[in-house]
């Protein structure tokens, strides 16, 4: 009888307290995202506990449950932060951050479906970001970190100093770390150079 609503429709019975919208919401993702953390933790058991304490979370939350984007790009996130705490308290990290690093050097149509959805999100959220910079920065920054440009191209592109090019550069990454808390791990390992 679940099957036939939204996820957004489950969402809404599911902050009602209606069991049955939960569980549909459970079957739906649950193998999905057990799959997706086990390629990153190359372990069923851990990937399914960490799964099973999102949705444990996502139940005790109901009530208070904001989630302003899809239900599906909300699992994901959720379950990606539960696994970089997984490795953060492990202090397993660097083939983690390897592992990141090269699905999002490939291009995001080769990556599977979840990936596909937080690289859009992310590419959104630094497109927003950007523009909240003034003019100067926001064109030092996109030259430097878009057309990876050198310091040096950019100040002979703006004719500005090579000491203002890396001004506005730090001034940009500040504003990025400050607007785009959500996505700071892998936006730190993607752009984050000076």
């Amino acid at each position: 009888m679940f099957t036939k609503f939204s996820d957004e429709e489950l969402v809404v019975m599911l902050q009602e307290g209606r069991t049955k919208a939960f569980d549909e919401l459970y079957i739906r993702y649950r193998d999905l995202l057990v799959n997706y953390v086990y390629r990153r933790v190359k372990s069923v058991s851990i990937a399914e506990e960490i799964v099973q304490e999102v949705f444990i979370t996502i139940w005790e939350r109901r009530k208070v449950l904001v989630i302003q984007k899809k239900f599906a790009s909300y699992m994901y996130t959720s379950v990606r932060y539960a696994t970089l705490d997984y490795f953060k308290s492990n202090t397993i990290k660097d083939d983690f951050i390897d592992e990141v690093v090269n699905s999002y050097e490939e291009s995001p149509k080769t990556n599977s479906i979840e990936e596909y959805i937080f690289f859009e999100e992310l590419q959104e959220a630094l497109n927003n970001a950007t523009l909240l910079l003034p003019t100067k920065a926001q064109e030092v920054f996109v030259l430097s970190r878009y057309k990876n440009y050198t310091n040096k191209e950019i100040s002979e592109e703006l004719k500005i100093s090579i000491e203002t090019v890396k001004y506005h550069i730090n001034y940009a990454l500040k504003l990025m770390r400050t607007n785009l808390k959500e996505f700071y791990f892998l936006i730190a390992l993607l752009f984050f150079r000076c």
